[in-house]
């Protein structure tokens, strides 16, 4: 459902990345997706039409909660149809956008499913979040919501060909929830990075900006579970230890004004709110930074970790299952129990470690574990398995 320009998380980002990946492949590529009702994005700016291997059909859907929901019960028929004549050897879909639509699908042609988090682990960030700053609105998208998920996710488990987690982790984390009968069919394929047009939109704002030893990026959403409130607490303690490192936060999301009326409260001056902005305002602030702060509570396959790292950022997370399986167990990036303990270690690199190696060292690493090419040939195996059979 996800699909430039209409994205809101990493889902989006991996599908436009996933089709274009198999495109430069030779294979052929229909993209079911849809636009919402009301839509402030005036005009469809994709590169689509340059591309003769790619084709995008796109349907409306009210632009509420659940989106994969309403777009798929108010397009069912249309899903079908234009699956259907698009001749298509194989469906390939994103979890909580393929269900109800995959229930008639899977008559066609064999289904792929990649899942890219868990309800159980969602509910369990959010449970823990309650006394200590989670939003309504997490609550009610998680915590109440999460049997509604948990069916959902179940069923597109139950119903595809072959289930796809995009980590290790995640894959273990599905396997204990959904229960472990469905092992034969899962794989584990990690998302990919459009190296290409990552390399293209970074070389545009090249020249306007410098990389600075003393900036650390923030982008995502301003939520519990990304570990937002974090941010104010490595500012703090990096301001308290009169560290010279700045904070840049791109990102909004339902712990917005608590975190701006925290930054005036605590007359934090090393942190810059830009909300929600564009992807070259996106890029101008990574190139400018040296670091990346991704301090969430949980991840699967973060697309900006691996899009920070393919262009040499230092990753600066909390030492967790998804952090560790990413950096090759801390090996490329900064891992810490807590925020003291980042700013510790942080404050130890700047001065022991030669910065400029260790970001060649880290985009060399990201380039060789994260490019789109591998990771669209890894799915062409998995596509070639199921209709040859």
């Amino acid at each position: 459902m996800e699909y430039p320009p209409f994205i809101w998380g990493g889902i989006g980002t991996f599908a436009k990345n996933l089709a274009v990946g198999l495109c430069r492949e030779g294979v052929e590529v229909t993209v079911v997706t849809g636009y919402p009702l009301p839509s402030n994005v005036k005009s469809i700016d994709t590169d689509e039409d340059n591309n003769p291997l790619l084709e995008v059909i796109r349907f409306p859907y009210l632009n509420l909660h659940p989106k994969g929901m309403f777009f798929q019960l108010t397009n069912l028929k249309k899903i079908y149809e234009a699956v259907s004549k698009s001749g298509a050897d194989l469906v390939h879909g994103q979890c909580l956008s393929t269900f109800p639509a995959l229930i008639r699908l899977k008559k066609l042609v064999p289904l792929v499913v990649t899942f890219h988090t868990s309800p159980k682990i969602e509910r369990a960030i959010v449970a823990h979040s309650l006394l200590r700053g989670g939003s309504f609105e997490d609550f009610w998208t998680y915590m109440i919501g999460y049997p509604a998920w948990s069916i959902v996710f179940r069923e597109e488990l139950r119903n595809s060909s072959m289930a796809v987690a995009v980590s290790r982790n995640l894959m273990s984390e599905l396997l204990q929830e959904m229960g472990e009968t469905y092992r034969p069919k899962m794989r584990t394929v990690h998302n990919g990075v459009d190296i290409e047009t990552l390399d293209r939109e970074y070389q545009k704002v090249e020249d306007e900006v410098e990389e600075s030893d003393d900036t650390i990026l923030f982008a995502g959403r301003l939520e519990f579970r990304k570990g937002a409130l974090n941010l104010i607490k490595l500012a703090h303690q990096l301001q308290k230890e009169k560290v010279d490192l700045r904070l840049i936060v791109h990102g909004t999301g339902s712990l917005f004004g608590r975190i701006n009326k925290a930054v005036t409260d605590l007359g934090l001056t090393n942190i810059e709110l830009k909300g929600f902005t564009s992807r070259t305002e996106l890029m101008r602030s990574m190139k400018k930074s040296k670091f990346l702060v991704i301090p969430s509570f949980y991840e699967a396959c973060p697309m900006i970790l691996l899009e920070g790292m393919c262009l040499g950022k230092i990753p600066v997370m909390f030492d967790l299952p998804y952090s560790v399986e990413f950096t090759e167990n801390g090996k490329y990036g900064v891992l810490a129990k807590n925020t003291k303990e980042l700013v510790a270690k942080l404050k130890t690199m700047r001065e022991n470690v030669d910065l400029k190696n260790l970001s060649n060292k880290m985009k060399d690493f990201g380039r060789k574990s994260y490019n789109m090419r591998n990771t669209s040939r890894e799915y062409l195996d998995l596509y070639k398995a199921l209709t040859e059979r």
